[in-house]
């Protein structure tokens, strides 16, 4: 075993668990996004693989989700690219990535709650199916006027920041359960019990949202990360669906990251968590690159994701990656009838993990490291071995595994049980190195 196995095989369970992480970190307290990788257990791994790549470090996450990656590269100086099908992920990473100057956003935001006080108009700016189902009208008056506020903010990328503050504020003033991501109306006598605020939360998230940035601001200078108020390396973040592009034509050494990973069916609903902030946060305020109709109904960015959508026929999709994965096809041909199909969505979400590293390898450069957080999933009460069919898909690739290292899964919040799945308690991290 080599110095650089040898060293990250050294870190301790209790960081790979996450048991030292700190809930108020920059990473996580900007809207807490579901089944995000906590920091401290990716901080470690990066660090170390930083070193082995003598500090001279290009890192991508092609499934960057809340971008918790991205800003710990940012912290050790690297430069970073990261991309996602989300929209709301681009929006948390576009303000995470950014170089905020926190006293411009204190003056921002009394410009900006000035006008939300002195705003005395009861219209609703948003409309859309089932508004009234998802919002009270107070709440729905309340947003408007935050959203008025917003739209007059002349810099983009301070409405941006303050777009973020009102799509927490969605999560915990709107009717829909906070204790699952997918979308269930909370009972009616609950609603109506319920005493909250939008603006009270609104004007809490910016106080709070404004002194993360600044203690990582205030990081990143004492790490020598800044000059003149910029970060010293680049950092992009963009809206693109990893398994039709990789939307940048630079090369890395590094890849950290962590893919949406289960059948779409069982699997964190990445996008029924994100569809009601979306609706109150304009399209050219995040990217008019966005091609998808995101909108379009609450399913539409989950659809969308990998394993989303029926693309060819099952059997010529089969065919081609039980070639490439002899565990899933030996997973796949157990069931028969209505568990054959449910199983089905999981070889297509393979399928299109499968395409998306084949649209990533050609982007990273010889004796670079891939990093891959994974976890196995019960379906039709079986185990799905990811970890496993993730190393035949590399295998396959004439790339095989470096090193692995497993974590229980403590803080990571998971779906819980339904009909096809139960809650996983571990993670593999697997480290692949591709050769020269």
């Amino acid at each position: 075993m080599n110095s650089v196995k040898r060293n990250i095989k050294s870190i301790s369970s209790e960081t790979l668990n996450g048991k030292n992480y700190i809930r108020n970190d920059f990473a996580r307290n900007i809207l807490n996004y579901p089944a995000m990788m906590v920091p401290s257990v990716q901080e470690p791994i990066i660090e170390k693989l930083s070193f082995a790549l003598k500090d001279n470090v290009s890192m991508i996450d092609p499934f960057m989700g809340a971008s918790n990656t991205l800003v710990t590269g940012m912290k050790y100086g690297m430069n970073v690219f990261g991309q996602d099908i989300n929209p709301l992920s681009l929006l948390i990473s576009q303000v995470k990535t950014c170089i905020y100057n926190p006293q411009e956003l204190y003056e921002a935001e009394q410009r900006i709650v000035s006008l939300i006080n002195s705003d005395e108009s009861v219209s609703i700016e948003i409309s859309f199916t089932n508004i009234e189902k998802w919002f009270t009208k107070n709440i729905q008056i309340e947003l408007s006027k935050i959203y008025r506020a917003i739209r007059k903010e002349p810099v983009l990328k301070t409405r941006k920041f303050f777009w973020l503050a009102i799509a927490e504020t969605i999560r915990l003033t709107s009717n829909d359960r906070t204790s699952t991501f997918k979308m269930h109306m909370r009972p009616i006598d609950e609603i109506c019990l319920r005493q909250v605020s939008a603006l009270k939360t609104f004007k809490s998230i910016i106080r709070r949202n404004i002194k993360s940035i600044d203690e990582y601001i205030n990081v990143l200078e004492s790490n020598g990360c800044l000059n003149n108020g910029s970060y010293i390396k680049t950092a992009q973040v963009l809206w693109g669906d990893s398994s039709s592009e990789i939307r940048t034509n630079n090369t890395f050494n590094l890849l950290v990251t962590s893919p949406p990973y289960g059948d779409n069916q069982t699997t964190v609903t990445y996008g029924q968590f994100s569809y009601l902030p979306l609706q109150w946060i304009p399209r050219e305020d995040i990217d008019d690159a966005i091609s998808i109709d995101y909108l379009l109904k609450v399913q539409s960015i989950d659809s969308n994701s990998l394993g989303g959508q029926i693309k060819e026929k099952i059997k010529d999709v089969e065919e081609r990656v039980f070639e490439k994965s002899r565990t899933l096809g030996k997973f796949i041909n157990q069931f028969k009838g209505g568990e054959r199909k449910k199983a089905e969505k999981v070889t297509r979400f393979i399928n299109d993990l499968d395409t998306s590293i084949d649209k990533i390898l050609p982007k990273m450069e010889n004796n670079s490291y891939l990093v891959w957080t994974i976890g196995n999933r019960n379906v039709n009460k079986q185990v799905v071995q990811n970890d496993s069919i993730l190393k035949e898909l590399f295998t396959h690739k004439g790339i095989s595994l470096f090193t692995d290292l497993e974590r229980e899964i403590s803080n990571k919040r998971m779906p819980g049980r339904n009909n096809f799945s139960n809650m996983m308690s571990k993670e593999k991290i697997l480290i692949f190195k591709k050769p020269f």
